[in-house]
């Protein structure tokens, strides 16, 4: 089994709570991580965050494309139900054009959010619906449908038009329903870095029963931080894992402990990308095994520029080595 893609998950880290120079940071690190070769480079949409200020995610995405040119691109995750369905396949057309082709559409419910939802009025039931119904009218106009409510000849359908035919979906969901249709389309899963191994198997053995043993294409965000030695990189995650529980507890989100990490510091180092080169090496090719993963977007775990910049590198220069020796 070969192991996964090499991706990268910018959150723009803000520790020093400067929304400004955490983003035009994030964006040096876009530009390193494009140099050094990585597979993906993917940006997150979050809402009311200090400490990941992406609320303006189409503009960011848009920065994205302009500063890479080779690796793909896309969206881990963007929360279809909370943009009108035609302004958003606006957006995911113009940056499939300006990209030449490049980016991934990753979608997700944000049902777990539960401060994004209940500004915008909705309850994560309405937004779990509202992610098929807006989906599918995005999904329609980038086929080329016309706009809802009108024909062919009305001249009323996308501009402009994505450069392809079929723009990759990748949903981050558990539940049947969307993991079945996400089976049906062929399109990928995503697994959170803060989803527990339970709850990324159920995901893969929903989706593979429903497609009559087909495997999916698996995109797995993982928290990693890796060192010379196991200590040193422990000395880097335990704290960032710590500030994590202590984050997600006031965001309200992480709450269902069976479904996520997010407020257990040692089962997130656990279930982390976590230890020396050699270590972290085989536990990221192990991943295709026990997780399915095809890709992998890594989070390094420090919100410090350099150590943050090293994380990266390290990926590179003494891991990525150790994976094409097999």
């Amino acid at each position: 089994m070969s192991a996964p893609d090499l991706g990268y998950l910018c959150l723009s880290e803000n520790p020093s709570a400067e929304a400004g120079r955490a983003l035009i940071r994030q964006f040096v690190l876009v530009r390193e991580a494009e140099r050094m070769g990585y597979d993906d480079i993917w940006l997150a949409e979050h809402h009311f965050d200090g400490l990941w200020p992406h609320g303006g995610v189409m503009a960011l995405l848009g920065q994205l494309t302009a500063l890479t040119t080779k690796s793909r691109i896309g969206s881990l995750v963007l929360m279809p139900g909370l943009h009108p369905p035609l302004q958003m396949a606006e957006h995911i057309a113009t940056l499939d054009l300006l990209s030449k082709g490049r980016f991934q559409f990753g979608v997700a419910s944000g049902a777990a959010m539960h401060q994004t939802l209940k500004a915008h009025g909705l309850t994560p039931t309405q937004a779990r619906e509202r992610l098929h119904t807006h989906l599918d009218q995005v999904m329609a106009l980038l086929a080329g449908q016309p706009l809802a409510g009108h024909d062919a000849n009305s001249g009323l359908s996308l501009v402009p038009s994505p450069t392809q035919a079929q723009v990759p979906v990748w949903v981050a969901a558990d539940d049947a329903r969307t993991v079945q249709r996400a089976a049906a389309q062929g399109w990928g899963l995503v697994a959170a870095a803060t989803h527990s191994r339970a709850r990324v198997n159920r995901m893969v053995d929903t989706y593979m029963q429903a497609s009559n043993g087909r495997a999916p294409e698996l995109t797995l965000a993982r928290f990693a931080s890796t060192a010379d030695t196991h200590e040193a990189a422990l000395a880097i995650a335990q704290p960032y894992a710590e500030q994590l529980a202590v984050h997600a507890q006031a965001m309200g989100w992480g709450e269902d402990t069976g479904r996520s990490l997010a407020r257990q510091p040692q089962a997130l180092l656990a279930e982390s990308l976590l230890g020396s080169h050699e270590e972290v090496a085989a536990q990221f090719k192990a991943m295709a095994g026990s997780h399915g993963a095809t890709r992998i977007a890594i989070v390094p775990m420090s919100g410090q520029f350099d150590t943050h910049k090293h994380i990266l590198a390290d990926f590179v220069d003494e891991i990525r080595p150790m994976l094409d020796e097999d």
